[in-house]
C-alpha cells in the first residue's frame, strides 16, 4: 500500500540515481485553482494569483522531498490531438475552464520559464503522453523519473525507475508516493493493465465509453484474473452471467477502441537535453513576482540554485593545504570557506575554486596564517562545539543569515543543502550568493547580522563554557524534601480515598474525583477520552467545599514537576560538568529573536514560589569568593511600545519615572493615581502586558474572571485613554500584511506567510507582538555583545546567563559595585529610544539573591 510522503518515501526514492521530476502542468494548475479559490488571492493590481501560489507551493514541496537533478513541466497544447481523430467526441462533455483559471495559466507558464523550468508543450498529443515518453527516455539513460500528477491514466507508466507522486486532497503541501509494487498490492493487477481496466470502466471526464454497467470492483476483478481485454472476452464462459451479458452487449472491438484512447504514447519525439535544462532569467522572474506579490516565490528565487543543481562557478581543484595557504598569502586578503567533513576532518576552499582537506588543527593553523578578510561557515557555534573555534573577525555564518531571513522556517541541515557530488566548502560560496542577495532587499537586516547576531555567537560560547555551579548539599536536601512531601501527599490522598491511587494516572485521578469523591463534572471537566483532570479543572474543584483532595493533587503535580523537570536534570547536568552546569544557548530558534536555552534549560526555572527559590539557592558562582550581579530591564516591552506608538501619556509617564500600571489604572478608571487600589492596578497590568500579545477582551475576561461585557468596556476605555496605542496596533498589523513581514526597530524581520498561527486572529496577534518583543530581544542581544566587548579580556568577570530581559554575570565580591555600574550603563545605552531604558540591579551569592 502507498504511504504518505515522509513515511516510507526513502524506500522508493533511489538516492544512488539522478532523479527527474516531471510535473503535470495543467493538472497541478487546476488543483491549485480549486485549492486556493476560497482565499481569493490577487496581486495589488487585482490580477488573481491563486493558481500561481498553489502551483508553486506544490512544486517547491515536491522538489524539497524528491531532490531532483532536473525538473520539467508538461502542459497541454491548444488544439485537437490524435485522440480527437479517433473519437471526435473525445472530451466533448467537459465544461469550459473558468475564465479566472485561464487568465492565470499564461502567467504561470511565464513565471516557470523565467525561473528556468523547461516547459514541454507539444501539439497533437497530450501532456500525459509527453510525460510518459520523457519518463521512459529518462529511465533508459539510468535516471529515476517521478511524475507529479493526480491523473489516474499515468498509473500505466509505473514500473522500474518510475514513481508517481500524487497530491493529497488535504491541500497543496502533502502528497503520496506510488510505486508499481504499491499499485499492484492495492489493485491486484499490474500497472501495464491500467488501459484495459479503464477501458472496461470508461472515463466520463474524457467522454471515453466503457462497458455499460461495469464498475470499479467488477473491472478490477476481471483484469486481476485475465490481465487483458482479449483474455477477458476469451474467458466469457467463466464470467458470471450478468457480467457476461454486459460484456457481450458492448463487444471486444468497442472496448479495444476505448483502450486505444486511454493508452499513453511512449514515442513522442523529445530532445532529452532540452527537457532537462532551460535558461533562467532571475531578474525578470523577480520583477514578475514583485508585480504579482508572490513573496514566497521571490524568496525561493533569491535563495539561489537549489541543492540538486550546483551553480556555475570556478571548477573545484583540490590541492594540498600548504599550497592553498601559499596562494592566499600571495594574493592578499581573501575570502575563504570552511566546512566540517563527515570523517571528522575539515575542508577549506578559496573563491578561485581551490580546496583542501585536512585536520581541524591544520585548518585552524591555515586561518591563523592567512587571516582571511572573510570566512564563510555554516553554524560556527556547532563547529566550535566540535573543537573548531574559528577567529571571530570576519566570520560570516550562513545559518545565522538563513535564520534572519526565515526565523519561523525549520532550518535545513548543512548536508541537505549540498548537491550530490558537490564539495561542501565551495558550496558555501554558492549558498552565500543567494542569502546575500536576499538580505540586501531588507533595509537594516545586514546591520542586525553584522552588529548583533554574528558578534553574539562567540559571546554565547564563552557563557556556555563558564556555566554556573550547583551546590550538591543544597540540592540533595531539596531532593529529599521534595520526595518526602510527595510521599506524604500520596499517603494523605490514599487515606482520604480509602484506597491506593496512582496520582500520575489521569484515569485513576478522574475516577477518584468524579466517581469516588462525587465531584460534579461540570463545565470543561469532560475531555475527549474521559473526565479532564487538567490544572484549570483542579483549581476549580479546589475552590469548592470539600476541595482538599484537588488542592493536594495540584501541589503533588507542582512538586513532581519541580523534581523531574528541574532538580533531577540540573543534578545530572552538574555531574556531567564536574559540578558545573553548562547550558546550550540557541540564538536561531525563536520567531522574535529571543534566545532559548537547552540541556538544561536555565531560562525556564520558575521565577516565584517556595520551591523555585530553593532551586535557585543551590545555583552558585563557579569561583569561590565570587558573587552574581544581575541586571533586569524594567518593563522593556512596554517602553518599546511607548516609543514605537509615540503615545504621549505613556512616553511622559516613563520619562517621569512613574508607576506605569498605576498610571494606566488612573486613566482607564478615571481617578487620581493615589486612589488606585491594588486590584485596579492588577487589572491595568494585565491589560498593558496582554496587549503586547494581542490579547482580546475575551482573553482579558478569562484572565480576570469577569464578564466579557465588563472586559470589553475596560479595553474600550483603555484605547480611549491611549489612542496612540490603538492606532499603532492597527497600523502595525496593516503594514506587516502589506510589506509581507513584521519588523523590529533594528531591522529584524518575520515573514508573514511563514508564521504558524491559528487563523487570521492568531496571525495578527503574532504581528502585534513581534515588533515589540523582537525589539526588546534585539536590545538584550546588543547589551550582551557590548558587555562582553568591555570585559572580554578581564579574567575575573564573566557573563553566564541571559533570561530574556535580564543578564547575569559573575565577578569577585569586591568588584560587584563596579561591575554592576558598568552592566547597568551598558544595558541602558544598548538602544536609543525617546524615553529612558531603566535597569534594576541585584547582587547575591546565589541566583535566588541576584
Amino acid at each position: 500500500m502507498h504511504d504518505s510522503i515522509g513515511d516510507r518515501i526513502d524506500e522508493r526514492i533511489d538516492k544512488g540515481r539522478d532523479r527527474l521530476l516531471i510535473v503535470d502542468g495543467h493538472g497541478l494548475a487546476y488543483r491549485a485553482f480549486y485549492a486556493m479559490e476560497r482565499q481569493e488571492l490577487s496581486a495589488p493590481d487585482g490580477t488573481p494569483t491563486g493558481v500561481l501560489t498553489g502551483f508553486m507551493n506544490m512544486l517547491f514541496f515536491a522538489e524539497e522531498r524528491v531532490k531532483p537533478r532536473a525538473v520539467a513541466v508538461a502542459f497541454d497544447a491548444p488544439g485537437p490531438t490524435f485522440r480527437h481523430e479517433m473519437l471526435p467526441q473525445y472530451k466533448a462533455t467537459r465544461k469550459p475552464s473558468p475564465e479566472e483559471f485561464k487568465a492565470q495559466v499564461p502567467l504561470l507558464q511565464e513565471l516557470l520559464r523565467l525561473m528556468g523550468y523547461p516547459l514541454l508543450i507539444q501539439s497533437g498529443v497530450e501532456a500525459d503522453d509527453v510525460m510518459a515518453s520523457l519518463a521512459l527516455r529518462a529511465t533508459e539513460k539510468g535516471w529515476q523519473a517521478v511524475l507529479l500528477s493526480s491523473d489516474k491514466d499515468l498509473m500505466q507508466v509505473l514500473g522500474p525507475g518510475v514513481l508517481i507522486m500524487r497530491p493529497l486532497k488535504s491541500g497543496v503541501s502533502s502528497a503520496e508516493i506510488y510505486s508499481a509494487a504499491d499499485f499492484e498490492a492495492e489493485k491486484g493487477f499490474s500497472p501495464s493493465s491500467v488501459p484495459d481496466y479503464l477501458a472496461l470502466l470508461g472515463d466520463k471526464a474524457d467522454n471515453v465509453p466503457g462497458v455499460a454497467g461495469i464498475g470499479e470492483k467488477t473491472a478490477g476483478e476481471l483484469i486481476s484474473r485475465w490481465t487483458t481485454l482479449e483474455a477477458v472476452f476469451d474467458g466469457l464462459s467463466e464470467v458470471r452471467p450478468a457480467v457476461r451479458k454486459k460484456l457481450e452487449a458492448s463487444g471486444l472491438e468497442a472496448a479495444q477502441r476505448s483502450r486505444d484512447l486511454i493508452r499513453l504514447r511512449l514515442d513522442v519525439p523529445l530532445d532529452l537535453d532540452r527537457c532537462l535544462s532551460a535558461p533562467a532569467d532571475p531578474a525578470a522572474a523577480l520583477a514578475l513576482t514583485e508585480r504579482l506579490a508572490l513573496r514566497k516565490v521571490a524568496r525561493h528565487i533569491m535563495a539561489g540554485p537549489g541543492p540538486a543543481v550546483p551553480a556555475t562557478g570556478p571548477e573545484v581543484r583540490f590541492v594540498p593545504l600548504a599550497e592553498l595557504a601559499e596562494a592566499c598569502c600571495t594574493q592578499g586578503p581573501s575570502v575563504l570557506a570552511m566546512a566540517p567533513l563527515q570523517d571528522g576532518r575539515v575542508q577549506v576552499a578559496a573563491e578561485d575554486g581551490r580546496a583542501a582537506d585536512g585536520s581541524g588543527e591544520e585548518a585552524l593553523a591555515l586561518l591563523e596564517r592567512v587571516r582571511p578578510a572573510e570566512l564563510l561557515l555554516y553554524d560556527g557555534k556547532a563547529m566550535a562545539a566540535r573543537g573548531l573555534t574559528v577567529p571571530e573577525a570576519g566570520a560570516w555564518d550562513l545559518r545565522t543569515a538563513h535564520y534572519l531571513l526565515h526565523p519561523d522556517v525549520a532550518e535545513k541541515t548543512f548536508p541537505s543543502l549540498i548537491a550530490e557530488g558537490e564539495a561542501p566548502a565551495p558550496a558555501l560560496f554558492r549558498l552565500r550568493q543567494g542569502l546575500d542577495a536576499a538580505m540586501t532587499r531588507h533595509q537594516g537586516l545586514r546591520d542586525v547580522m553584522e552588529g548583533i547576531d554574528l558578534p553574539l555567537i562567540p559571546v554565547l560560547l564563552r557563557m556556555e563554557r563558564w556555566g554556573v555551579r550547583l551546590d550538591p548539599s543544597r540540592f540533595a536536601a531539596l531532593q529529599e524534601e521534595l520526595a518526602a512531601r510527595i510521599r506524604a501527599i500520596e499517603a494523605q490522598v490514599e487515606d482520604m480515598a480509602g484506597t491506593a491511587v496512582n496520582l500520575n494516572s489521569p484515569k485513576q485521578v478522574a475516577d477518584l474525583l468524579f466517581v469516588q469523591l462525587g465531584f460534579a463534572p461540570e463545565g470543561k471537566t469532560k475531555g475527549k477520552t474521559g473526565f479532564s483532570t487538567g490544572a484549570a479543572v483542579l483549581e476549580h474543584l479546589a475552590r469548592l467545599p470539600g476541595g482538599e483532595v484537588p488542592a493536594l493533587l495540584l501541589e503533588h503535580r507542582e512538586l513532581s514537576k519541580m523534581q523531574s523537570g528541574f532538580v533531577v536534570p540540573l543534578q545530572k547536568a552538574a555531574e556531567e560538568g564536574e559540578g558545573v552546569i553548562h547550558t546550550t544557548f540557541e540564538p536561531a530558534l525563536t520567531g522574535t529573536g529571543r534566545l532559548s536555552s537547552r540541556d538544561p534549560n536555565l531560562q525556564n526555572i520558575p521565577a516565584f514560589g517556595q520551591w523555585a527559590e530553593r532551586i535557585k539557592q543551590g545555583l552558585v558562582p563557579v569561583r569561590e569568593g565570587n558573587v552574581f550581579v544581575a541586571a533586569d530591564y524594567s518593563q522593556i516591552e512596554l517602553r518599546v511600545l511607548a516609543h514605537m506608538s509615540r503615545e504621549p501619556r505613556l512616553v511622559e509617564a516613563f520619562r517621569n519615572g512613574r508607576d506605569i500600571h498605576r498610571e494606566t489604572a488612573s486613566w482607564v478608571f478615571s481617578m487620581a493615581p493615589e486612589f488606585v487600589t491594588p486590584e485596579l492596578r492588577r487589572v491595568a497590568k494585565m491589560i498593558n502586558f496582554g496587549l503586547l500579545y494581542g490579547m482580546s477582551a475575551f482573553g482579558l475576561a478569562e484572565r480576570l474572571d469577569m464578564p466579557r461585557g465588563e472586559a470589553s468596556m475596560i479595553v474600550k476605555r483603555y484605547f480611549e485613554a491611549l489612542p496612540g496605542v490603538q492606532s499603532f496596533l492597527k497600523d502595525i498589523v496593516k503594514e506587516a500584511h502589506a510589506a509581507g513581514f513584521a519588523r523590529t526597530l533594528a531591522g529584524r524581520i518575520r515573514p508573514v506567510d511563514e508564521v504558524t498561527a491559528q487563523g487570521r486572529g492568531g496571525l495578527d496577534r503574532v504581528l502585534v507582538n513581534t515588533p515589540i518583543q523582537g525589539t526588546a530581544a534585539d536590545i538584550a542581544r546588543k547589551a550582551m555583545v557590548d558587555f562582553d566587548r568591555a570585559f572580554r579580556h578581564d579574567g575575573e568577570v564573566r557573563l553566564f546567563l541571559q533570561v530574556h530581559d535580564s543578564l547575569v554575570c559573575e565577578c569577585p565580591a569586591a568588584r560587584a559595585e563596579e561591575v554592576g555600574h558598568s552592566l547597568r550603563e551598558i544595558m541602558m545605552n544598548a538602544a536609543t529610544l525617546s524615553l529612558p531604558l531603566e535597569v534594576q540591579l541585584k547582587t547575591g551569592s546565589s541566583l535566588a539573591e541576584a
